[in-house]
C-alpha cells in the first residue's frame, strides 16, 4: 500500500499548536472535575462516615487523570477553606504536567487514527518534536495558575468558601461556620443531600429606602442555614 505524508512538511508547525493548544484546553477543562463535589463543611476526627456534604482536609481535589490541585489545610488557607479548594490552594507541577502530556497523546492517537482511515502516514518525529513543547506549555500552565489562581480561573473550580456566622436564638447568640457559594446550587441539590428543611424564615434587612424581606431555610440535623435568592 502506498502512503503519503499525512501532514505536509510546510504545515507541520500549524498542527503543532493546533495538537498543543488542544492539550491545555482538555487540561484545563479536566479541572472541572473535582471530587467529592459537595464539601460544605469540615469532617474532623475518626468520626465514620463523615455527614453528608462535609470533607477531610485534603479530600476534595480537582483535575483528571491526576489531581492537579487538592485542598491543603492550614498555611495559606483561611479556616473559611479548609476542607474545600480555593485560590489559597496551589496547583502541584508534576501532576499537571502529566495531564498536559495525556491529553497532547489523546489528540495525537486521534490524529493517527484519522490517518489510519485515510491511508496517509503520520511522521513519529513530529510527535518526539511535540513532546517537549507541549512539557513546557505544562510548565507555563501551573505558572499561570500559581501566579493568578488568587484572582482568576478558580470559579470553575470551587463552588464556593466557608466563613464565620453568628447565629440568634431567642436565648442566646453563637457562633458558626457558614458556606458562600460562588455558582448557583440548585435547592433540589440540597434537598436530595440533607432531605426537607425543618424550618422556613422570613428575613427582613434593617430599614431602607427599599426594605427587602430574604427566605432562609434551616436543616436542624446539620445545623444548616441556606439564603434563597
Amino acid at each position: 500500500m502506498k502512503t503519503t505524508p499525512f501532514i505536509p512538511l510546510g504545515r507541520r508547525r500549524y498542527i503543532l499548536v493546533i495538537v498543543n493548544l488542544l492539550a491545555i484546553g482538555l487540561t484545563v477543562l479536566s479541572f472541572l472535575y473535582v471530587q467529592p463535589k459537595d464539601c460544605y463543611r469540615f469532617c474532623g476526627g475518626e468520626q465514620l462516615p463523615c455527614p453528608t456534604g462535609s470533607c477531610r482536609f485534603g479530600e476534595q481535589k480537582a483535575g483528571w487523570p491526576i489531581p492537579v490541585f487538592v485542598d491543603y489545610p492550614g498555611g495559606g488557607s483561611p479556616s473559611g477553606g479548609w476542607r474545600m479548594l480555593g485560590p489559597e490552594d496551589p496547583p502541584i507541577p508534576m501532576p499537571m504536567i502529566l495531564d498536559v502530556l495525556f491529553y497532547s497523546i489523546l489528540v495525537w492517537l486521534a490524529v493517527f487514527i484519522i490517518g489510519l482511515i485515510q491511508r496517509q502516514m503520520l511522521d513519529p518525529k513530529l510527535i518526539l518534536l511535540s513532546l517537549p513543547i507541549t512539557a513546557f506549555l505544562g510548565v507555563f500552565l501551573w505558572m499561570f495558575y500559581l501566579i493568578f489562581g488568587f484572582t482568576v480561573g478558580f470559579d470553575l473550580i470551587s463552588r464556593g468558601h466557608g466563613e464565620g456566622v453568628y447565629v440568634n436564638s431567642p436565648t442566646s447568640t453563637y457562633p458558626a461556620m457558614g458556606f458562600s457559594p460562588t455558582v448557583s446550587i440548585p435547592l433540589e441539590e440540597l434537598i436530595e443531600n440533607f432531605g426537607d428543611p425543618d424550618d422556613v424564615w422570613f428575613v427582613s434587612a434593617a430599614p431602607t429606602k427599599d426594605n427587602t424581606t430574604s427566605m432562609l431555610l434551616y436543616w436542624n440535623s446539620i445545623d444548616m442555614f441556606v439564603e434563597l435568592p
